[in-house]
């Protein structure tokens, strides 16, 4: 292949890539823990993840052999970022806010009254 089709190529896995890192992370860890953490974070991470991912199909692509020390290193890279996802995740499960419960101090009683 040509290098412009590859650069298309691997842009277009770049993005199935972060369309899917989002999709995962948000069914495995819960939306409602995503919800809760900071922008920043899943920005980082998931392009992080996703630039992993392209790398290390570079790696395998340039080479004859399918392992080599830079493939290695980026499944290693990509093992990381899931294994952060995961501790981020974990630490916002523990530290999410408590459900409120409506509680009223009063109670009403019925009495019935009869005719005996």
């Amino acid at each position: 292949m040509t290098t412009a089709w590859l650069r298309i190529a691997y842009t277009c896995e770049f993005l199935l890539a972060t369309f899917a890192s989002f999709t995962v992370w948000s069914q495995v860890g819960g939306q409602g823990h995503l919800d809760l953490m900071p922008w920043y974070w899943k920005l980082i991470l998931v392009l992080g993840l996703s630039a992993a991912v392209v790398r290390f199909t570079a790696a395998i692509a340039a080479s004859e052999r399918a392992v080599t020390r830079k493939s290695a290193a980026w499944a290693i890279a990509i093992i990381l970022f899931g294994v952060a996802m995961g501790l981020i995740t974990y630490y916002y499960h523990l530290n999410e806010p408590l459900d409120e419960q409506d509680e009223e101090g009063t109670t009403a009683a019925l009495t019935l009254l009869t005719d005996s």
